[in-house]
């Protein structure tokens, strides 16, 4: 089988690579394919599908101001009072 990728693609691959996240293409496509849900025949397809929009939709606005606070300090800020 041959693949071919977009630039973009081809992009994120090499950027897994180079951080370590995998060690090769073959690795790469083989944790991508290990991440897809098994299509058993309870398996909701269009609700997975809406499911992931909706996740990447509420994900744009998600926007984490530290004001100065280190990630250690904001987590403690509850625990002070």
């Amino acid at each position: 089988m041959q693949i071919t990728l977009r630039p973009d693609q081809e992009r994120v691959l090499q950027d897994a690579i180079h951080a370590g996240l995998v060690r090769s293409v073959d690795e790469f496509i083989d944790t991508a394919i290990g991440a897809l849900p098994h299509l058993g025949p309870g398996f909701d397809k269009d609700g997975a599908r809406l499911a992931g929009a909706r996740i990447r939709e509420i994900r744009k606005g998600v926007r984490l101001e530290l004001q100065g606070m280190s990630i250690r300090e904001l987590a403690h800020t509850g625990h002070k009072y």
